[in-house]
């Protein structure tokens, strides 16, 4: 019974590992354990980075831990807009820093992503693509765009290793109903718009988020539930609010270079580089990141965490 964290594997009395995502390990109480026997699971944050739905073969130190306090923090500020599968303490303390116990929920197959700005990411899609999220896309296309109303996408959810595949929405609506479409739809809404405004009362613009949602488990219940993680640098993008503003302004182009983006993006660019090699459509793993690329993706974690929670990271 162990989990990664900074790679090595630790054991974690009184639960058991179920399953192995790209980033996160999940775990069930142990019959005769102190938990055994409850709705519950321990979902362990490890410092693995994913990137093109691959997992990349080198470790971001603290960034299980990194991801872990920020999603405290967003959970215990959103509980006002949306119930969450969070349950605050219960964490053996050798994981205590990068851990979450949670509880048991029926999960949505969709991932939801709300925008409100044109991430490069969103830009590279529409050039592509000429849709965004599956769905007709008319508005400016440059990196920083501001949409005129945040915008909802679907995509369905596949199993470790296969990307997941963006849908239309009114496919959405067919498969799950009106109804529930409706209230995912207007949940993700409320959710990015209250914790865009939090961001940027701490200067950060919150360009974008991935949002995940369940149901309790009793047989009927209809009531959504926010799960998985909540507006991490592995969910969402980031960008500093002074240079947005420069952008805005004039002062400088709107490039990706410009918008510098907070989050896993970083080692996305570095992969896309020529340095790097790699070409994500040929299917091999992704290689290793360089020690600068990993310090650089470290720092932007960390600068996301700070600035958020305003609390000086050990050592910085």
């Amino acid at each position: 019974m162990s989990t990664h964290t900074t790679g090595s594997l630790v054991p974690i009395r009184g639960w058991q590992r179920t399953y192995s995502g790209k980033v996160h390990d999940l775990y069930r109480p142990v019959p005769g354990g102190a938990m055994a026997g409850m709705d519950t699971y321990l979902i362990v944050a490890s410092d693995r980075i994913a990137a093109f739905d691959h997992v990349v073969p080198t470790f971001i130190p603290d960034k299980g831990e990194i991801i872990t306090r920020i999603a405290r923090w967003w959970f215990d500020r959103t509980g006002d807009i949306a119930e969450s599968h969070y349950l605050p303490g219960g964490v053996p303390r050798d994981i205590a820093a990068r851990g979450i116990l949670v509880r048991a929920l029926r999960m949505l197959p969709y991932e939801v992503m709300v925008r409100g700005y044109l991430t490069a990411g969103a830009v590279r899609s529409l050039g592509t693509l000429g849709t965004l999220d599956a769905m007709p896309y008319d508005g400016a296309i440059e990196v920083g765009a501001k949409l005129e109303l945040p915008w909802v996408g679907i995509a369905e959810k596949r199993r470790p290793g296969y990307p997941d595949i963006p849908i239309p929405w009114e496919e959405f609506i067919l498969r799950v109903g009106e109804s529930t479409a409706e209230r995912v739809r207007v949940l993700a809404l409320n959710l990015y718009r209250h914790a865009h405004a939090i961001a940027l009362a701490r200067g950060l613009v919150l360009a974008d988020a991935k949002l995940e949602f369940g149901t309790d488990m009793d047989a009927g219940s209809s009531r959504l539930i926010l799960a998985d993680e909540a507006f991490t640098p592995d969910t969402a993008h980031y960008w500093l609010s002074t240079d947005y503003r420069a952008v805005k302004s004039g002062e400088v182009l709107p490039t990706p270079e410009a918008l510098r983006s907070f989050d896993k993006d970083a080692a996305q660019v570095w992969l896309m580089s020529p340095q790097s090699g790699w070409n994500a459509e040929q299917g091999p793993q992704p290689p290793a990141l360089p020690a600068a690329v990993v310090a650089d993706i470290r720092d932007r974690y960390l600068r996301v965490c700070e600035m958020l929670t305003g609390e000086r990271w050990p050592g910085r």
